[in-house]
């Protein structure tokens, strides 16, 4: 197995996304995200994305703008490459595929470290990811509260993409959010269109908060509440289609579902189940990612003074 060279997270050569100078020294937002962005590799031959790979590394920039990019408004964003496992490497069985994360997770831990501590400090802190991001963040957080490091000023995970279980809160100790403006919470949840009920990521048990309403609970959230699904042209020009679906969440599936597209009209996917829209669990409720994330800040800013 070839496993490549380490990345070196003090060089912004490592870091898909990093704020420029001037907003390190005076930022123009008040709180950070450390978010790390889904699977981009796809190979028969290669198991883990190459952080020195010139070609490999434009991969990330997509989800830079079409994930990471919900945070923008609010946050000074921080996303690492990382040596993440290619998309080909998850057809193994379950033991062989958490080994792979190890390495993984090594490079998102040594990254969070060092931006905790050289740039983060004490700034309102989201940590936030998709898919693989998102698992390797939810085992962060386990190591973080095995290790009694789990920061003091985070504000919100946003794990989406990922299926968050009860003992996997157990082990972190925070709760799952279910409000707007809780905070110090964990949000997860993966879309299902209308009929599906299979998802690549979706587990058992896996909790779910709904994105229109932020709530955990079985009731249907109105399309009226729904602010715009964004589709994100290569130039970063956005088209955005607000109240375009309905959305709750099924407890028995652990998934939330929507009713823009059913099992029969959902676009597909290679690998994927039918009717499974983790493709779209960012893209699909953009609009009420960033406005939730500026309400939780808003929220956190305000706790703080009192």
């Amino acid at each position: 197995m070839n496993i490549p060279k380490k990345p070196d997270y003090a060089n912004p050569y490592f870091w898909v996304e990093f704020p420029d100078e001037d907003n390190m020294r005076s930022p123009k937002t008040e709180a950070d995200v450390f978010f790390v962005h889904g699977t981009v590799l796809h190979s028969k031959t290669e198991i883990y994305y190459d952080t020195y790979d010139e070609e490999q590394r434009r991969l990330p920039l997509r989800p830079r703008m079409t994930h990471a990019g919900v945070y923008k408004k609010t946050c000074r964003i921080f996303q690492p490459h990382y040596r993440q496992v290619s998309m080909e490497a998850h057809l193994n069985d379950l033991a062989t595929i958490r080994k792979y994360y190890e390495i993984p997770f090594e490079d998102v831990l040594q990254a969070y470290s060092f931006f905790k501590e050289n740039w983060n400090k004490d700034r309102p802190l989201i940590l936030a990811g998709n898919s693989q991001g998102s698992f390797v963040l939810l085992e962060l957080l386990k190591y973080l509260a095995h290790t009694k490091q789990l920061p003091e000023n985070m504000v919100a995970a946003y794990l989406i993409g990922a299926s968050v279980v009860p003992s996997d809160l157990e082990k972190i100790g925070l709760p799952l959010c279910q409000s707007p403006t809780d905070l110090n919470c964990i949000i997860a949840y993966n879309v299902l269109a209308k009929g599906a009920v299979k998802g690549f990521t979706v587990f058992p048990d896996a909790l779910c908060v709904n994105p229109l309403s932020w709530k955990n609970t079985e009731e249907i959230a109105d399309k009226s509440l729904h602010l715009g699904f964004v589709e994100t042209k290569e130039d970063g020009t956005q088209l955005i289609r607000k109240n375009a679906t309905n959305a709750w969440i099924d407890k028995k599936i652990g998934a939330v579902i929507v009713d823009i597209y059913d099992i029969e009209t959902a676009p597909p996917r290679e690998y994927f189940p039918k009717g499974d829209l983790h493709s779209y669990n960012y893209p699909l409720f953009f609009k009420n990612i960033e406005a939730n994330v500026e309400e939780r800040i808003s929220a956190y800013l305000k706790n703080r003074k009192n």
